[in-house]
């Protein structure tokens, strides 16, 4: 019998950014020094951590006890990245943190296994998918596990029916920490589960939704930072607190003060505030409301009035075919937080790991609620960033894909989280211990909704269903209800078609 680990599975992510280093004066809050009481705590965790990492590995030890595969070679296919690669730059130690983590994984599943790990680099995510698919509709067992991004690798191979449903297998356990526990309500489709997501996918660091603010700012305006905090942890961090939060800020209608908000993300807003788009039937057939939903126009009126204002918001109007560069004079957004001019960014995760490139002081928070009634903070994983693994529907060996891709999973938790998420993240990205705290409630709230894999949306494009809700909550929801309608018979049709896909996978 499976044992059950309580430990909590947490993920972020890496957002590449461009501008040019700017110097930040602002002095260090009292929350960002070191303190003994502080010190004492991290021991305490490095110890507990050092048990959970104990309790993991002698879990994998015990999975490859009875199996062995000696001298099989385990092929793993997927897109190369320069950052956030599933696969080690070299297969062996070389200081690189993110390489390194990747590399002890593979070498501890070789070592308790018996096995060869290949890896198989595409350039794109549809190169991967099609690759996998010709080779499985060849009737070839060439690959063993698939990564890929859910909208590109993913749908096309459920499209064409060439990977496993894999809530069913003999030793993948999705009551392991390591698998996100929302998948599998998030992602099943006719209440089979296709794909597989967790630390296992490093490029699931690229996906969480989140709230950067500007400590030089807040300092400016008497906003108080751990007060900020402490509203998060007390449940009372809500749209209206944001709103009123940031209200103390004059509008900029000249565009020579500091704004508000940068940047925000429209329909991020419907998750945050512990909605989904996607239902599901008896059957588990996935669908969106023919009607606009009340609670979705209520947002749109609460949201789009703040959001369109140029005197509060810095956004750019693709209908108007804005850049930044002739609406501001910058050539990206992010210069106005960078330079102090903005309080609210939103990102998608940390964007911190790589704000460290600049000199500019700031905390992190997580979308708000919608009222403190909400129970829980809910981390919206990014359409087009979000990613996952397969199994091809004509692996060599089932079991040994099966177990493998377990034990990957399991040994993620322990190298792939600890060199993103504790050595680069929380150790590296931030400013103060609070934000440790903020990162902790942002990973453990991460939700998915499957409408990515039916809007008509890829990697590139949003889809016209998610662009009418984008553009209702921050550009205009005058015809929010009307473009909602249309778009939404689009979305079923195409969810129809995507169940009678599923429906080909035995």
């Amino acid at each position: 019998m499976k044992k059950i680990i309580a430990l909590l599975l947490v993920i972020f992510t890496v957002v590449p950014f461009a501008a040019a280093c700017r110097k930040n004066t602002a002095e260090p809050t009292e929350s960002a020094k070191p303190t003994e009481t502080a010190s004492a705590a991290e021991s305490e965790t490095e110890s507990e951590d050092e048990a959970k990492k104990t309790e993991i590995m002698n879990y994998v030890k015990e999975l490859s006890g009875g199996l062995n595969f000696a001298g099989k070679t385990f092929t793993y296919i997927g897109k190369e990245y320069d950052t956030g690669s599933n696969f080690p730059k070299k297969e062996e130690e070389t200081g690189d943190i993110e390489s390194d983590a990747v590399y002890f994984r593979q070498r501890d599943t070789e070592e308790l296994f018996g096995i060869d790990m290949e890896y198989v680099r595409t350039e794109t995510g549809e190169v991967t998918a099609d690759q996998v698919k010709n080779e499985v509709m060849a009737g070839g067992t060439s690959y063993d596990l698939v990564h890929g991004s859910t909208q590109t690798t993913g749908q096309t191979l459920l499209n064409s029916a060439t990977i496993r449903q894999v809530d069913n297998l003999k030793y993948v356990d999705l009551d392991q920490p390591w698998w996100i526990a929302s998948i599998r309500d998030d992602y099943s489709i006719t209440n089979r589960l296709f794909f597989l997501t967790g630390p296992i996918v490093v490029d699931n660091y690229n996906d969480s939704c989140c709230i950067l603010f500007n400590k030089t700012v807040t300092s400016m305006f008497g906003i108080d930072d751990t007060e900020l905090y402490n509203t998060v942890k007390e449940g009372k961090w809500t749209i209206d607190r944001m709103i009123e939060t940031a209200s103390v800020i004059p509008e900029n209608s000249t565009g020579t003060g500091v704004y508000r908000y940068l940047e925000p993300y429209g329909y991020a807003f419907i998750f945050s505030s512990g909605m989904k788009i996607t239902s599901f039937d008896d059957e588990g057939n996935p669908s969106v409301p023919e009607a606009l939903p009340i609670e979705f126009s209520n947002l749109a009126d609460k949201l789009c009035p703040i959001f369109s204002n140029k005197a509060e918001t810095v956004f750019t109007d693709y209908r108007k075919s804005e850049d930044p560069q002739k609406t501001y004079g910058v050539e990206e957004l992010q210069e106005f937080f960078i330079d102090n001019k903005a309080l609210f960014k939103f990102a998608y995760s940390a964007g911190a790991m790589d704000m460290r490139k600049y000199d500019v002081s700031f905390g992190i928070l997580p979308l708000p609620k919608l009222n403190e009634s909400q129970k829980n903070y809910c981390t919206y994983a990014r359409m087009g960033m979000d990613s996952a693994v397969y199994i091809p529907r004509t692996v060599a060996d089932i079991n040994m894909s099966d177990a493998i891709t377990e034990a990957l999973a399991a040994l993620s938790e322990i190298y792939v989280k600890e060199a993103y998420y504790e050595k680069l993240l929380k150790g590296q990205s931030i400013f103060d211990l609070e934000s440790r705290d903020m990162i902790d409630i942002i990973f453990s709230t991460k939700v998915y909704d499957l409408i990515a894999l039916y809007s008509g949306a890829d990697y590139n494009q949003m889809g016209t269903f998610l662009q009418t809700l984008e553009d209702g909550i921050k550009l205009d929801n005058s015809n929010l209800a009307s473009g909602y309608k249309g778009s939404a018979r689009l979305c079923n049709f195409n969810a129809k078609m995507l169940v009678k896909a599923v429906a080909k996978i035995d």
